[in-house]
């Protein structure tokens, strides 16, 4: 190749590794994961009412409840959120997230929505009020009714709900209800919104086959209110798992026999605690009604919250490893090759700025760097300082051959980069199974890993190639720096002679 071209190779290397050092300088820096920056490590539990054995569909189950908790945590904004199966568990790792009960909740609730007629409403005091569950109960202890059954159900407790004067207890009004005529599987969209009264609220809107099965109870409720002698108000209770978060009446606007046409509900919440609470609250709910309700009750087995401290202690340990082999590996080069020692700390310096902005970059759309992603880029040093002394050994060996510098720089690279190629390919591989395979933090060493192998075949092509060939042009590469081998004079043996430069043939009296 000519000097222009490893000139023009050369700048754009350069041009590219000075943008990333501009990037970087820019105070960009890669995401953190949760053994680094802190963060919610838990370990879910499935759980099933009473002593019943898990189904014999465990396997699908779980697959589908880890896609619904990935949609939900997704739509939280966490950075590279870690989610999969541990046989029947599910674990869950959220790297920066510390509001632990808000992800407690929104992970574990089931979100089981059912839209039941009303047949009565009963308040403390009423006839039968005593019977169905207790309300003051946990919620996941009531028996759960099933969506082919009617049944009594309890009110959502709130701020307006009577309390017991005797023992403190909240008494909420209890629902009579029918079996379900409508379930959250046709739910199409859920966005918080505001009542009438200004009050948080979320609205629903249902898929075809949903608007027309709520268009026809809605009909019936609708003929109930303006019955006069039909006890039945014409509610609509919305129950979200086992619980009756609000039972609305039919407005005069819905006409008996026809019913609500345009598909769509209004679940109000938010009636205690501050604005930002209500907001909350609506967000939350609107949120996990929009990305499903999990096929299975989970319990968590563990919830932990990982100190951000912890985290940055093990980045200071990982980089004072990384820190302590680089200053090794540097000494020896510089010691051994001399002028192509510091070339290939120089190729070291580029792999480093490159890689780390290629991480930051990707922390863009979610990547997180971990501690198993800072030990695959401490074992990417060794593999780039490899790559380097497998092109300075082949220059040497060429010159051996008795080759001119220059010539060997050339012969040695086409045969270095054959060798560099194939065993990265073997790296990259191996990456490429762990990263596919592997769960966990795994899959962080492997992807940097792989990354890595990647960009040192382009430095060792773009960088390193043109540096070491330019300077064989010069005298910053002698036998000597290469360390060849001393060529001695070869002296005559026994029996052997040696023969004179001859010359031409002179006779005596002159020329011939």
């Amino acid at each position: 190749m000519n000097k222009r071209s490893l000139v023009t190779t050369l700048t754009v290397a350069l041009l590219v590794v000075l943008t990333a050092a501009t990037y970087l300088g820019l105070g960009n820096s890669p995401n953190l994961g949760l053994d680094l920056q802190g963060g919610i490590s838990a370990v879910y539990t499935p759980q099933m009412p009473g002593d019943q054995p898990l189904p014999d569909d465990i396997d699908d189950v779980l697959d589908q409840t880890v896609e619904v908790i990935r949609a939900r945590v997704d739509s939280l904004g966490v950075a590279e959120p870690d989610i999969s199966r541990a046989g029947t568990d599910v674990l869950v790792q959220l790297p920066g997230v510390q509001e632990a009960d808000r992800l407690r909740e929104i992970i574990g609730t089931t979100a089981q929505l059912t839209f039941r007629k009303v047949e009565e409403v009963r308040f403390p005091g009423d006839p039968g009020y005593d019977e169905g569950p207790d309300c003051n109960a946990p919620v996941d202890e009531r028996e759960e009714l099933p969506t082919d059954e009617a049944g009594i159900l309890c009110a959502a407790v709130d701020e307006t709900a009577p309390v017991d004067p005797e023992t403190g207890e909240v008494r909420p009004a209890k629902y009579v209800v029918g079996p379900a005529d409508l379930t959250g599987d046709r739910i199409d969209d859920a966005f918080v919104t505001f009542t009438e009264v200004g009050e948080y609220a979320v609205g629903l809107e249902l898929d075809s086959a949903g608007a027309d099965a709520f268009a026809e109870v809605t009909a019936e409720l609708a003929c109930w209110r303006d019955d006069f002698n039909d006890p039945r108000q014409g509610q609509f209770a919305i129950v979200l798992d086992g619980v009756v978060e609000s039972a609305p009446s039919m407005n005069p606007g819905v006409a008996c026999g026809v019913g609500i046409r345009d598909g769509s509900a209004q679940i109000t919440v938010g009636r205690a605690g501050t604005e930002r609470d209500q907001e909350q609250e609506a967000r939350d709910l609107a949120l996990v009604l929009r990305t499903g309700a999990l096929p299975i009750s989970l319990e968590p087995s563990t919830f932990e919250t990982v100190s951000a401290t912890l985290g940055a202690e093990s980045l200071r340990s990982g980089l004072l490893a990384g820190a302590i082999g680089l200053l090794l590996v540097g000494i020896w080069l510089v010691f051994f090759y001399r002028s192509l020692g510091f070339v290939a700390l120089a190729a070291l310096l580029v792999f480093g700025v490159s890689i780390m902005a290629i991480i930051t970059a990707l922390g863009e759309i979610g990547f997180a760097l971990t501690l198993a992603g800072v030990a695959g880029l401490i074992v990417a040093i060794g593999i780039t300082a490899d790559s380097s002394i497998i092109f300075f050994e082949r220059i040497r060996d060429e010159v051996n051959l008795g080759k001119t510098v220059r010539t060997a720089t050339k012969k040695a690279f086409d045969s270095a980069f054959r060798t560099n190629l194939a065993g990265n390919t073997v790296t990259l591989a191996a990456a490429l199974i762990l990263y596919f395979l592997a769960v966990g933090p795994v899959r962080g060493f492997a992807l940097t890993l792989g990354m890595a192998t990647v960009l040192d075949i382009i430095i060792l092509w773009a960088f390193t190639r043109p540096v070491v060939m330019l300077m064989g042009n010069t005298r910053l590469i002698t036998r000597r720096s290469v360390r060849a081998a001393d060529t001695a004079p070869v002296t005559a043996g026994a029996g052997a002679t040696a023969a004179a430069p001859s010359e031409p043939a002179r006779s005596e009296g002159g020329r011939r």
